[in-house]
């Protein structure tokens, strides 16, 4: 188990900071320039937090009150960066044995060729990296950070200079080679995709803060603040008043309409926010039975925006039965696949 908790003053902000990564991979999303580097840095012993203590297991990495600040060779932490930082007049074998100390030759050939057998560049030991595509040398700097076995891996948005296939490629080997190894891992990453698809549990970090750690289900379905709720994509959002309980169901006055929403620990007349994820909302022909739904109202789509691939669709409810305010251009977002949009020939 890896425990982090670091204070340390930047220049906008005061990063503070507490939370247990045990074996998995635990993302650290946020927006760019919230602290998720900085906190990789503290861990990786790059850079000296303020105060706090940094612990794997047993081992103290760093406990400012006694003054432990173990350096970046001595905590067993394999980092991969942004950039691969690979040196260009050595040759991939090269490159990945650099961390390599205190071993016989055939022992530092041996691992070389594990690491590189491991992210899938069997036959390019000897290859330079300005023969290599973006994906590979991604690929060699996985290697280098896995060659020396380390007790922690640090990914700071390792994809993030990489086109979509290849990206997607090394997702899928990052997560077959972390589920092998059991360590825990850090992984940086501003996309939200990335972090689900990836992360045994994410730590939402804003402005140095940790807003909320828990499953990527959690974090997305239920998150603790609206602040959380934006920065995981949502867009709908109304002001209402609880009226009620009903066993596992909770009832709230949105202006004019009553919304049924998941149980949650509030009082009746209690002034609340009410979220409703873009993509979690069914669209129903007018033409077609909408049967016994829940939460169902009648609008007119008065724009939409597509990448090719999903459509965002933005609704206005009639007067009488708004969301928002009447002056809003509207009241609902709704993300659909491009092909639900086809099959329902709406527009």
């Amino acid at each position: 188990m890896l425990h982090v908790c670091v204070r340390h003053r930047l220049e906008n902000f005061l990063l503070d900071l507490e939370f247990d990564a045990p074996p998995g991979i635990t993302a650290l999303f946020g927006h760019s320039g919230a602290g998720k580097s900085i906190t990789m840095a503290c861990v990786a012993g790059l850079k000296t937090p303020d105060a706090g203590r940094i612990t794997l297991g047993e081992q103290v990495l760093f406990d400012a009150k006694t003054g432990v600040n173990l350096p970046p060779q001595q905590r067993s932490v394999g980092y991969v960066m942004q950039d691969y930082m690979l040196f260009p007049h050595l040759s991939v074998a090269q490159n990945v044995a650099f961390g390599l100390m205190g071993m016989s030759k055939k022992e530092k050939a041996r691992r070389v060729q594990l690491a590189l057998a491991q992210v899938r560049l069997e036959g390019a030991a000897n290859r330079m990296p300005a023969d290599l595509s973006g994906g590979q040398q991604q690929r060699v700097a996985l290697a280098r950070a896995l060659v020396t076995r380390p007790k922690i891996l640090l990914l700071d948005e390792p994809f993030s200079a990489l086109d979509g296939p290849t990206r997607e490629q090394l997702r899928r080997d990052v997560h077959r080679l972390q589920r092998s190894l059991n360590v825990p891992a850090l992984f940086v990453t501003h996309d939200l995709a990335e972090a689900y698809l990836l992360a045994d549990q994410i730590a939402v970090i804003e402005a140095g803060r940790l807003l909320q750690l828990g499953s990527p289900a959690q974090v997305v379905n239920r998150p603790v603040n609206r602040q959380v709720a934006e920065l995981t994509g949502g867009r709908n959002f109304y002001r209402g008043r609880v009226i009620g309980q009903n066993g596992q169901t909770t009832q709230v006055q949105v202006g004019e309409v009553t919304l049924t929403a998941p149980e949650f620990p509030v009082e009746a007349g209690q002034e609340v926010t009410v979220a409703v994820r873009s993509e979690r909302i069914m669209l129903v022909r007018k033409n077609r039975p909408v049967g016994r739904r829940e939460n169902t109202v009648h609008g007119r789509i008065v724009s939409e925006m597509t990448d090719g691939f999903n459509y965002r669709l933005f609704v206005c409810l009639p007067d009488g039965a708004r969301f928002r305010h009447a002056k809003a251009p509207h009241d609902l977002e709704i993300t659909l696949p491009a092909y639900v949009y086809q099959r329902l020939d709406v527009a």
